[in-house]
């Protein structure tokens, strides 16, 4: 009891010293259990756009991993332009290195032996011949001269334009890798909040499971509770009550030993169950009476009131033709004392709205009464 006190809290607990029962409590849990199934059921339902999302958070993660591979692989070749460029740059300084000195060295030269010499090396040749060689040589040094003048312009120029291509690779290498940073940590936020959603739902729903398997095992456990309860009570109240009814003794009626319970009178083989209901019954609030044990004349006779005067009326006219059903002499459950018309405030329960009725339903089982659906007042061992 104090486990199962300690279990459940809320509104209904509080509304007075009535709700602290254990028929409160557990329609507080049932109220409960409806409502967390609805929750799970939710939960699941949502499971395809769980699904849908989660597929769109990949789809996410892929895409900024492709835009991350691909940036890098960019930023790899900008990087390796920029070597190249590097490279060629370095290689043209060297060459322009080689061409600044041939020309200090042919200025230096010059600056020796004077421009003169030049010009008298033709006068000094020994012959025509000689003479045409010496201008043809002279003619190609100053060619020479020329040639290294126009290579060392050209090798400035590429020189300029090597280095302005390897600045702008090194630039557009630098942006691609700022690229790659943004779309790794762009990858890495889509992974992080995919697996955030996940988890969320997850929790979630074991939570709602657990927590409905926890007011199952709760209801189960009020509902023993209430049985105990239930059960001690009929025993308290069917010893008193045996000497209020009148209970005590038998009667033999043809091959049928009856007794009363509470005016009712019924086998004596189910007394203790039809006390046991009745008090049951009336802790809840419901007084219930009826009538049980019907003899064969009696029976007749309420086949003639039912069915019709003739002896076609009585013992062949099927029991769903009467008004109300009756069944035929010597098929009644009445007749061995197993069946009980209940009656509530007087009146016999007629409707399947009554609320007697529905307590009936919910309860008569566990004293081992049925209904009969066609007959809401009518209960038996068999439900027949």
């Amino acid at each position: 009891m104090a486990l199962v006190g300690l279990a459940v809290a809320g509104p209904a607990v509080e509304a007075g010293a009535k709700e602290h029962t254990p028929e409160a409590r557990r329609r507080e849990v049932q109220h409960k259990r409806a409502r967390q199934a609805a929750e799970v059921n939710v939960l699941k339902a949502s499971d395809a756009e769980l699904e849908r999302a989660l597929d769109l958070l990949d789809a996410n993660v892929r895409a900024s991993e492709a835009r991350a591979a691909s940036a890098r692989q960019a930023a790899d070749a900008a990087a390796a332009a920029a070597e190249a460029a590097r490279r060629a740059e370095q290689r043209t300084a060297a060459q322009l290195d080689d061409l600044r000195r041939s020309m200090r060295n042919a200025a230096v030269d010059a600056y020796v032996r004077g421009p003169s010499h030049q010009a008298m090396v033709p006068l000094r040749a020994a012959s025509l011949s000689e003479l045409a060689t010496r201008r043809y040589l002279f003619d190609v040094a100053l060619g020479e001269g020329a040639n290294v003048a126009d290579r060392l312009r050209a090798a400035t120029e590429d020189l300029a334009v090597q280095r302005a291509a390897a600045e702008d690779a090194q630039g557009r290498a630098e942006a691609r890798r700022r690229e790659v940073d943004a779309e790794v940590a762009g990858a890495t936020r889509a992974r992080e909040l995919k697996q955030q959603v996940a988890d969320s739902v997850e929790q979630r729903l074991e939570r709602a499971l657990a927590e409905a398997d926890s007011l199952a095992a709760l209801d189960q456990q009020l509902a023993a509770e209430i049985a105990r309860r239930q059960a001690a009570l009929a025993a308290r109240v069917a010893s008193t009550a045996r000497a209020r009814s009148g209970r005590g003794g038998t009667t033999r009626v043809g091959a049928v030993t009856v007794t009363s319970v509470r005016g009712i009178t019924v086998a004596a083989s189910i007394a203790d169950r039809l006390e046991a209901l009745l008090a049951a019954a009336e802790a809840d609030g419901f007084r219930l009476g009826g009538s049980g044990y019907r003899s064969s004349d009696g029976q007749v006779a309420a086949r003639r009131a039912h069915c019709g005067p003739s002896d076609y009326d009585v013992y062949e006219r099927p029991a769903s033709s009467c008004r109300p059903p009756t069944a035929r002499p010597g098929q009644s459950m009445h007749e061995q004392g197993l069946a009980v018309d209940f009656t509530w405030n007087g009146a016999l329960i007629t409707s399947r709205s009554n609320p007697a009725f529905q307590w009936l339903s919910r309860n008569a089982g566990r004293f081992g009464l049925y209904n009969l659906p066609a007959e809401p007042w009518h209960w038996s061992t068999n439900g027949q």
